[in-house]
Formats: C-alpha cells, structure tokens, sequence
C-alpha cells in the first residue's frame, strides 16, 4: 500500500513541474504562439501522468479495502 501512496506523491511533483513548464510557454496568461506544439504535449503528459495517478490512488484504496475485510 505504501508503493502505491510513494507513487501518488511522484506524480504530484510531476504534475507541479508539468503545470511549471507549462506556465513557462505563457505571457500575460496566453500560450506564446511558437510554443503552441509544445504546450499541446504538456497538455497531453499532464493527462497521461493524471491517469497514472489516478490508478495509483484506486490502487491503494482497494488494498486498504481488502486488508481491512480480511483483518476482520
């Protein structure tokens, strides 16, 4: 259980620096036009890396279930 909450905090910092570099290819809260390719492939990580969270999150909560219904 505790590979799976490791996991979920990696993705978190993933997700922060992914959202960093995205802000990084912005002015005045617009995609600056030549970076337009590459924040559409930060759009595209930020989902994969959000799936892969999620998964670690279910993951875990199921684990938990299990060990509590088996404990009983």
């Amino acid at each position: 259980m505790d590979c799976h909450r490791h996991a979920v905090k990696d993705f978190d910092l993933q997700l922060d620096m992914n959202h960093l570099e995205m802000e990084m290819l912005m002015e005045d809260g617009r995609i600056i036009e030549k970076y337009m390719d590459k924040y559409e492939d930060l759009e595209q990580k930020k989902l994969k890396l959000l799936g892969g969270k999620r998964f670690h999150q279910n993951a875990g909560n199921a684990y938990w279930y299990y060990l509590e219904r088996a404990s009983k």
